[in-house]
């Protein structure tokens, strides 16, 4: 289970969530008016309430659903970020296409030390017919 920490920010209902660490969108979250702080720990928590009702230890939380809407929210960006990388892999140039492939300079060497300029050539018009110019 995560850690999380929920803060509202005084009377304009503004809040802070922060789930392992990482700041996220607590717009999605509802939280009664009268709590003004949530601290779990992966096991158990504390609720601080801004209305004079003494703090309450809690052993549970999935009754705010803090987990499931990160969750979600967490896939969505991923896939966001999934979808760049996707299209930034097929706009790329031949010339980044082919830098990738190549092998490492050290290991051209090697090839030419042990196949020769002819060995080294073919393994380098591999590459250059996999992706032509143009």
């Amino acid at each position: 289970m995560p850690k999380i920490i929920y803060i509202k920010d005084g009377e304009d209902s503004k809040s802070q969530l922060i789930i392992d660490g990482y700041q996220v969108d607590s717009s999605n979250y509802g939280v009664a008016s009268n709590i003004h702080a949530i601290q779990w720990n992966g096991s158990k928590g504390t609720i601080e309430y801004n209305d004079g009702k003494n703090n309450e230890d809690i052993s549970d939380i999935s009754s705010f659903d803090f987990e499931t809407k990160h969750a979600t929210e967490k896939k969505a960006i991923a896939d966001a970020e999934a979808q760049a990388e996707a299209t930034r892999l097929a706009n790329r140039t031949y010339a980044e296409k082919r830098a990738d492939e190549y092998p490492l300079i050290a290991d051209q060497l090697d090839d030419i030390y042990h196949n020769g300029i002819d060995g080294w050539k073919t393994t380098i018009k591999a590459v250059k017919d996999k992706y032509p110019k143009g």
